[in-house]
């Protein structure tokens, strides 16, 4: 089998667990303490109604958050202040970014995906990053909050947050 068609089936089968239609991470793994463009999946509207808004908490343990700019869409930072400031590039950084939104794009048709990507620093702990997520549509919103616990880990979850695997050194 040539390169092409083994990337053709990756990306078939990546889609095909995207197609499920939650919000999804990709990559869905990245190695601790590095930087990483992750990019928040939408597969699909909310019961045939187009997406209109994305808004993505970020998890505590990172510290520096910075969305990429999308064409014809406003994007709203919340923060918060950190408990000790850090040096970040040489510059003192008091807050970090806590909530992003993008709103006021054009309509996501329940027909096609879009993706919202956010440049960020892991933290150098390992294991599952959650990174609640809340997609408003025309009619309607999904929101993808739930986390495993003791009582959904027999039933799985119905929307569940978007999540990371932060890994070990390679």
């Amino acid at each position: 089998m040539n390169r092409s068609a083994v990337l053709i089936g990756g990306a078939a089968m990546l889609w095909a667990g995207a197609a499920s239609a939650h919000v999804v991470t990709m990559p869905r793994s990245a190695e601790a303490g590095r930087p990483v463009a992750l990019a928040f999946w939408v597969p699909e509207g909310c019961a045939g109604a187009a997406t209109t808004a994305l808004s993505v908490e970020i998890p505590e343990s990172i510290v520096f958050a910075k969305p990429q700019p999308k064409a014809g869409w406003d994007i709203r930072l919340e923060h918060a202040p950190l408990a000790d400031p850090i040096i970040n590039e040489g510059v003192v950084q008091r807050e970090r970014v806590t909530r992003i939104t993008w709103s006021g794009g054009p309509a996501v048709p329940d027909s096609h995906f879009e993706q919202f990507t956010v440049l960020l620093r892991l933290p150098g702990a390992t294991g599952p990053l959650r990174f609640p997520a809340v997609q408003t549509c025309a009619a309607g919103e999904k929101r993808w909050t739930e986390v495993p616990d003791a009582s959904n880990a027999q039933t799985g979850l119905r929307y569940p947050a978007p999540t990371l695997t932060v890994t070990g050194s390679r």
